[in-house]
Formats: structure tokens, sequence, C-alpha cells
């Protein structure tokens, strides 16, 4: 309340000389609320692609789960099954590997 009181009167101070634009916002209840609810965290979203990646790589012997997300397990799948096909080893799915594994 002493807040308040404080910034309509500084509010009505800076009038006078139109300075008004210069006050910031009063806070909301959103604005006091803590960072972690504050924060969005957006989850990735499965994709076709992956999961023909990663159902081709079970064929090869892989024990994935098809989710359609690239996450840790795919890139290390990739690397292995990239190292023991004679392809750079690098995790990523690139043509080379695509076209091995017949995606």
């Amino acid at each position: 309340m002493k807040i308040t009181a404080t910034r309509a009167a500084v509010a009505a101070v800076l009038g006078l000389f139109s300075l008004t634009a210069a006050l910031p916002a009063p806070a909301t209840a959103q604005d006091k609320a803590p960072m972690a609810q504050k924060k969005m965290t957006k989850k990735a979203a499965p994709n076709k692609s992956v999961m023909a990646i990663q159902a081709a790589l079970n064929k090869s012997g892989a024990k994935l789960k098809v989710d359609g997300l690239m996450g840790k397990q795919t890139r290390a799948a990739l690397k292995k099954y990239q190292s023991a096909n004679g392809l750079k080893a690098t995790g990523q799915a690139d043509k080379a590997t695509l076209a091995k594994l017949g995606v």
C-alpha cells in the first residue's frame, strides 16, 4: 500500500512535467511468481523420419524405443551402426547412413 501511495505521489508530480512514461508499470501477481513457474519448457515432438531411422536401427540389432525423438540412445546407436558399416561415426543421420539403412 505504501508503494502505491508513493507511486501516486510521484506520478502526480511527474504529470506536471509530462514524464509519466518514465514510471515502471505496477507489479502484478504474475510478475511476482517464482521463475520456475514462469519458465515454459518446450517438449520435442516426435518425428516420423526419426521413427523410421530408429526402426531401421532396431532391424540391425539396436534395441531402441521407437518414439521419434533423436536422443542420446539413438545417436549412440547411429554411431555404432556407422562404425560397423564403414561409415564416418558421427551419430548424425547423413545421406550415406540413410542409404545404408535403407531409409
